[in-house]
């Protein structure tokens, strides 16, 4: 696939600009288009390849629900290395997106945090990094992935039984440093990560799940406030996840898990875009395996990484894409009507994936999480679509606002016919805006369309509606 031009700061950073003044009005900025600019969404639009026709159904009336702002979650590992969290630049952004739940994770975490002569955390390192990080004070969840190279392991990295009571003694310590010394009062902490695989193949689940335990133990002897989750899973493996819990229910106060869509840069994006439904379908199926074990609490779903290809070398450049965006979007209206607790994606920087490049840029992504944390969080209602590459999110927020999620799937242009119970927009203020391979651009006169009820959407591409008090 060609790469596509990302759109740069100036130009996703004017879209994201607005929604920091009135929730339900567009402040004038004059968004960058390469294309087109303030013109009728019906006409200008439309690409040339001929277009399929759909219908949408929205029942204000029908909650299905709920949306909060820990849905539009992501992963960061800039805040391990000191120069990279210093960046203001980059600082200023994370408080420009918002993003309310951030997930600190990377492999290394362990080496770049610790000395290895000393063999436990450099306390000022740590420091330095977490001031550097997050002025907008997100939710933290604090990922400890893996032991440190300078622990003794055996066979493919497993980490060799005498140095387990270390391990848990170093995951004990960094809650000791974080909540006691520094009070950073972080909730959320997993002390592994996708290591179940290895584990099963070598016939050693057991001890896997002996370190959990006996790690989660010690860290809540530092702080019982804080919650501990897992297994951190690869892909949601039921099996797995029985065994985990078999052994380890009553030490879980969350589960997490990954799914990524593909390690195949060739996989077609309808086979990618007709994935997404699953996202929802996993939540519910780990809801009721984790229900069947542990029926005397609520306990949180975290889906702690997801992105359309898991594999950093395989050269996949539509996650930066506005195809990208469309995906996540999806992703995202299936995970929010499945009333999933957490979810935070792979990742907030990097050139291979990320809502930020290494120069800053924002990239089409960023406004889908922009969209998230400002109107998609409240009341999900139910929407209904005769065919699949046509979604819709609905979502009733505080104050009678309300925000309805357009996405089209298909590489073709849509005519959507919207069918809303109630439609009561005639005397009030309807505002618009889309997102395509183009750009951002506001749509004139929405009104227009909720009131003739049809819309055109071009191919990969987004529209947001946002509604006044009613």
């Amino acid at each position: 696939m060609r790469r596509r031009n990302l759109l740069k700061l100036s130009a996703l950073g004017a879209t994201l600009a607005f929604f920091g003044d009135k929730i339900h009005e567009f402040d004038g900025l004059n968004h960058q288009q390469l294309v087109i600019d303030k013109q009728n969404l019906s006409t200008s639009l439309a690409s040339t390849e001929k277009s399929f026709f759909s219908r949408l159904k929205i029942d204000w009336t029908t909650s299905v629900a709920e949306s909060t702002p820990f849905v539009f979650g992501s992963n960061d590992y800039e805040i391990t290395i000191l120069e990279r969290a210093k960046d203001p630049i980059f600082q200023n952004l994370l408080t420009e997106l918002n993003i309310p739940l951030i997930r600190i994770h990377h492999s290394q975490l362990c080496d770049r945090w610790t000395d290895s002569e000393t063999k436990s955390w450099n306390e000022a390192t740590i420091k330095a990094c977490y001031d550097a990080s997050y002025p907008h004070r997100p939710t933290i969840i604090q990922n400890i992935p893996r032991w440190p190279k300078w622990m003794k392991t055996e066979g493919k990295n497993l980490l060799a039984p005498s140095e387990h009571d270390n391990y848990v003694t170093l995951c004990a310590e960094l809650v000791n440093i974080l909540n006691q010394r520094q009070k950073r009062q972080i909730i959320y902490w997993e002390p592994l990560n996708e290591l179940e695989k290895r584990y099963e193949k070598a016939n050693r689940l057991d001890e896997l799940w002996q370190i959990y335990n006996k790690a989660a133990k010690a860290m809540k002897a530092k702080d019982p406030s804080i919650k501990i989750g897992g297994p951190v899973m690869n892909y949601d493996n039921t099996r797995i996840l029985d065994n985990f819990l078999e052994n380890c229910a009553e030490n879980v106060d969350f589960i997490s898990w990954h799914r990524y869509g593909t390690g195949n840069p060739e996989k077609s994006t309808d086979e990618l875009m007709a994935i997404t439904p699953g996202y929802k379908k996993q939540v519910r199926k780990l809801r009721s395996i984790t229900s069947r074990y542990i029926p005397e609490r609520k306990i949180p779903l975290l889906l702690g990484e997801y992105n359309i290809n898991y594999s950093w070398r395989s050269g996949e450049l539509r996650q930066n894409s506005h195809i990208g965006a469309v995906w996540f979007a999806s992703v995202l209206k299936h995970l929010a009507e499945s009333d999933i607790d957490m979810a935070t994606s792979w990742h907030l920087k990097n050139n291979i994936y990320g809502m930020i490049d290494r120069q800053n840029n924002l990239r089409p992504v960023a406004t889908v999480f922009a969209w998230g944390n400002k109107y998609l969080t409240g009341t999900v209602v139910e929407t209904d679509s005769d065919n699949p590459q046509i979604e819709s999110l609905a979502v009733n927020q505080e104050s009678g606002r309300r925000s309805l999620l357009l996405i089209n799937k298909s590489s073709a242009p849509a005519q959507v016919n919207l069918q809303m119970f109630p439609n009561k927009f005639s005397a009030q203020k309807v505002e618009a805006v889309s997102l395509t391979e183009n750009g951002i651009t506001d749509i004139a006169d929405p009104l227009a369309i909720i009131k003739f009820q049809s819309v055109t959407m071009s191919g990969y591409s987004l529209i947001l509606f946002k509604f006044a008090n009613i």
